[in-house]
């Protein structure tokens, strides 16, 4: 019998999101085995791969790779980069402001960061929170798994990512969030929610605007979409505007 590949919906998405976009010169950070660096490489652009760990990335002879520790100083010049890639990083981070910061800085001007993380606010993962008070992908407790042998530390999930916290991040380093998009969509099962959940969102719009607090339309427009609520990952696509 065959067996069938399987499908890394996030690597489909990401290309399939730069299939328009001009060619330039990528840095793919916290690159892993190097998977993305290849397809893109494949696909004409200019890739650079950096990670701290050299041993996982599986393309040396193709792709330049560079030692990034990324809680450090960047080894590049200022605006180096057309399009910097951090994909299924910034939960393991302590300091992401100090990251984005730093990737800010290195991205050229109207360069691009594309950025994923898991969806925590997709239906899928509310309701697992609802009765295990952890979101999906944000199941184990980083203190008892950095102590489990069997769980490789660089690994932890430290920190999940609410659109709003990003979206505040992402400003306050000198981004505009341009798009967003997600892997795979999922959870339809449990769409029966939705209605209650635009329901409980025009009830706080109207009660905030009556109060004359935070006016929840604009952000309600991206949390009540369709990525969010059935999407597997959040990928953001950020424009450098300073």
């Amino acid at each position: 019998m065959i067996k069938k590949r399987k499908v890394n919906f996030l690597l489909e998405s990401v290309i399939s999101n730069f299939s328009g976009l001009p060619k330039g010169k990528i840095l793919d950070l916290g690159c892993g085995e190097g998977e993305y660096s290849k397809r893109l490489k494949d696909s004409g652009f200019d890739v650079i791969s950096g990670d701290i760990d050299s041993a996982r990335f599986k393309y040396k002879d193709e792709i330049g790779f560079k030692y990034c520790d990324i809680t450090n100083k960047l080894p590049f010049a200022d605006n180096t980069f057309d399009y910097v890639l951090l994909l299924e990083v910034i939960e393991h981070l302590r300091n992401p402001y100090a990251v984005i910061s730093e990737i800010n800085r290195i991205i050229k001007e109207n360069g691009f960061l594309i950025l994923s993380t898991p969806n925590i606010l997709s239906l899928k993962s509310r309701f697992r929170f609802i009765f295990e008070g952890g979101y999906e992908y944000f199941r184990e407790p980083p203190f008892d798994q950095a102590k489990n042998s069997n769980e490789v530390i660089f690994n932890l999930h430290l920190m999940p990512h609410r659109y709003h916290e990003l979206e505040y991040l992402l400003s306050a380093s000198g981004f505009k969030v341009y798009g967003i998009f997600t892997s795979v969509y999922e959870g339809f099962e449990l769409g029966l929610l939705y209605p209650v959940i635009l329901f409980q969102a025009w009830l706080k719009e109207k009660r905030f605007m009556k109060k004359g607090g935070v006016n929840y339309r604009r952000i309600n427009k991206t949390l009540l979409s369709k990525e969010l609520i059935f999407g597997r990952h959040l990928i953001i696509k950020a424009l450098k505007i300073k």
